[in-house]
């Protein structure tokens, strides 16, 4: 089965230098047969265990309670590992293997890896938050696509929590299969912008090779986000809750959490068989977005422009309302509410809306990234955001609150451009995010979390500010204000 761990290992930077020198003084035909040379025995090849909570100079993280009495965010940064699709295919769709499930834990090696950052945003209180950080990614990476698996998930969501909107998807299951998950077009040009702008679909690289930017995610990708998203919410998030709700009807279930995740790989697989493709990629990546709930992720592209890669999940969304079939109501304050409780439509948890649709279905999102050195220069303006992007910031409400994506972007590369890349890391500029919010903050104001990924053309945006006065006159009434946290 796959695995998730907390760490990568990196070969040490005197052995790629030593390869290197063999390398221009023999050849590289001749480094092949070099006696105890890293290629010819690479079990004994030496490397580096590095944390990746503890890799600043790559990811980012800080989290806050801000004046919050706790801190109900939360926050996961793993490697999965995973078997090669070719395999797992051959797996599945093999009617020789009898069972499966034993097959694929036991004889696939783990060679694809998958850079997974998630931000959850508890409500009620920490305990799912703290839950999902702690085994979502493990349920991920020990899921087996299976189609008849998903439909045995939905039959139990139609018998454990009941309602009509389970009732729907189970009895309407094969074309709920082929709408999100077999043919589901996860493409954000189709999703967030106009169709017509979003250019041609095929790309060539510089060899000829066709790369269709709409085809980034397979069927049993889509499936294992599916099946282990709702398969964690019922079985750990929500069944005790639901267990005692029906012998207790005074019984009141604790919180829920939202979820946004990125999953990052290379577009071509065997690139990812190393699990450090991601600190100085060649090539272009593959960058796979969920999205349940209303916790955000904010692309920089070379340009400093911010782009939002998901759409946050909400009673005002046109899509949440037709999906529901159902009106909201408007508390006091004039917020849009749900069940006149929630101000999501989907999150984990929160057992007291499943009847209803409140669930934890994720949006998937996939798109095309990174370095543009194997791309002719006419295939640039394909790429969704022109290539070459810059970094991707994970950020909770109590961020996306107060400032907009493009504050946010311009206070992450303007303090870089004062500070200079080796003092402003991504974990520098993540906290200096976290205090910005912290200083103009209320003193009701939210939780805060920020994680920001480097990718390859870090550094590399134009030194221009765009929003400085706005940031400056938000931190100005900050600091008028009574009161004012310490982070």
């Amino acid at each position: 089965m796959g695995k998730a761990q907390p760490f990568i290992h990196l070969k040490p930077a005197n052995l790629v230098l030593k390869v290197s020198d063999k390398a221009n003084s023999r050849g590289s035909a001749s480094l092949l047969n070099v006696k105890g040379s890293p290629r010819s025995s690479p079990s004994r090849t030496p490397m580096l265990k590095v944390n990746l909570n503890k890799f600043p100079g790559f990811i980012g993280h800080c989290s806050s309670r801000i004046n919050r009495r706790t801190n109900e965010d939360t926050y996961s940064i793993n490697m999965l590992k995973l078997p090669a699709s070719g395999p797992e295919r051959n797996c599945i769709r093999n009617t020789d293997i009898l069972d499966k499930k034993a097959y694929w834990d036991t004889q696939l090696p783990l060679k694809k890896s998958v850079l997974n950052l998630s931000v959850f945003d508890g409500h009620g209180s920490d305990r799912v938050a703290k839950l999902l950080a702690q085994e979502l990614h493990n349920e991920i990476a020990g899921t087996l696509p299976s189609r008849d698996a998903f439909f045995d998930l939905l039959e139990e969501y139609k018998i454990k929590v009941g309602g009509k909107y389970w009732s729907k998807i189970y009895d309407k299951r094969k074309v709920y299969f082929h709408r999100f998950i077999a043919n589901c077009n996860t493409k954000q040009e189709q999703i967030l912008f106009d169709t017509g702008n979003s250019g041609s679909r095929m790309i060539f690289d510089s060899w000829g090779n066709i790369i269709d930017k709409t085809s980034l995610l397979t069927e049993n990708e889509r499936l294992r986000l599916f099946t282990a998203f709702l398969n964690f919410d019922l079985k750990y998030c929500c069944d005790s809750d639901i267990a005692r709700g029906l012998k207790n009807q005074d019984y009141k279930p604790i919180g829920g959490s939202t979820a946004s995740s990125v999953f990052i790989t290379s577009y071509h697989e065997e690139d990812s068989f190393d699990e450090s493709f991601f600190v100085s990629p060649e090539g272009l990546l593959k960058l796979v977005v969920t999205q349940v709930g209303d916790t955000k992720i904010v692309l920089c592209d070379k340009n400093g422009i911010a782009h939002s890669l998901t759409k946050i999940h909400h009673p005002t969304s046109f899509q949440e309302s037709k999906r529901l079939e159902t009106s909201f109501q408007t508390d006091s304050f004039g917020n849009t509410r749900f069940l006149d409780s929630f101000a999501n439509t989907r999150s984990f948890g929160d057992s007291v809306g499943k009847q209803e649709g409140l669930s934890c279905e994720p949006d998937i999102y996939s798109y095309l990234i990174g370095s543009t050195r194997s791309l002719q220069r006419s295939e640039i303006s394909k790429l969704q955001f022109g290539g070459d992007e810059c970094f991707v910031c994970l950020i909770t409400d109590g961020v996306s609150d107060l400032i907009s994506d493009q504050e946010l972007v311009d206070l992450i590369t303007s303090t870089v451009n004062l500070r200079g890349l080796k003092a402003a890391s991504p974990q520098f500029v993540s906290e200096e995010v976290v205090r910005f919010i912290a200083a103009i903050g209320g003193r009701h104001a939210d939780n805060a979390t920020c994680l920001i990924l480097r990718l390859p053309n870090w550094g590399n945006w134009p030194s221009i500010d765009r929003t400085g006065a706005i940031r400056e006159e938000k931190l100005m009434a900050g600091f008028s204000g009574s009161e004012r946290a310490n982070v």
